[in-house]
């Protein structure tokens, strides 16, 4: 069976990890309001794709997470809102209601576009510990700093850092946002963990100070979790 490669850019054969079975990853909604059409459409082709491993006689394990903490209004600084806690605050209720009040949305919308569940949805809240894991060992190995309570991700330690999105890094690093925080060693940097602001609803303990996960982190602690380092298809 072929399919496409977002890395490689081409067509490719895929062989499974483990004979038979498919491990795969689709990244899910941030639940602070109701998904639209444009999240439909990759939840659906997420669906065919899975469908159509099954036809061809694999053993599909699908984990699709939920976004319920970390996902900034301003998506592309490193301070700013939390969009369930906007949301949270303009109806008038908890981080937590908001959170379970569009997750059952959204699968219901799914149910209705006969989507087939994953085997597993996991919530970013329930695997803080994780992420502050995997964060202690990028510090460990020199990969990720901390700053201020901040802990960023230091991009110039992975030398493939914008293969995949097709862009190099030479020229991310040369348009230097207004805002950005003088002490990152690099513009692009992103923080793995951020400081909580006096009187946050969703704020955990950690080495750094009480705070809460940068947005990157949390598919790669729950993927780990329920697939290993290793699994064949991401999707999302």
């Amino acid at each position: 069976m072929k399919i496409y490669n977002t890395l490689t850019k081409r067509i490719e054969e895929i062989v499974p990890i483990e004979d038979g079975k498919i491990k795969m990853y689709s990244c899910g909604p941030t639940v602070y309001r109701f998904i639209h059409i444009g999240n439909l459409r990759t939840f659906t082709m997420a669906d065919w794709i899975r469908r159509t491993f099954e036809y061809r006689g694999f053993q599909v394990l699908h984990v699709k997470n939920i976004t319920d903490v970390g996902h900034m209004r301003q998506e592309m600084l490193d301070r700013g809102e939390d969009k369930l806690v906007a949301q949270a605050r303009k109806e008038g209720k908890t981080s937590l209601q908001i959170a379970q009040f569009y997750t059952e949305a959204f699968h219901a919308d799914e149910a209705k576009l006969d989507i087939l569940p994953a085997q597993i949805f996991p919530r970013a809240t329930e695997h803080v510990p994780e992420m502050i894991a995997i964060i202690q060992g990028l510090l460990a190995k020199g990969i990720a700093y901390e700053v201020g309570g901040y802990v960023y991700y230091d991009i110039k330690r992975f030398p493939g850092y914008g293969k995949l999105s097709g862009n190099q890094l030479e020229n991310m690093l040369g348009g230097v946002r207004e805002g950005v925080d003088a002490n990152k060693h690099n513009p692009e940097d992103f923080p793995l963990w951020k400081p909580a602001e006096q009187g946050r609803e969703m704020t955990w303990e950690s080495p750094w100070g009480p705070g809460f996960p940068g947005w990157h982190i949390e598919c790669s602690a729950m993927s780990i979790k329920y697939l290993g380092e290793h699994f064949d298809v991401h999707t999302g």
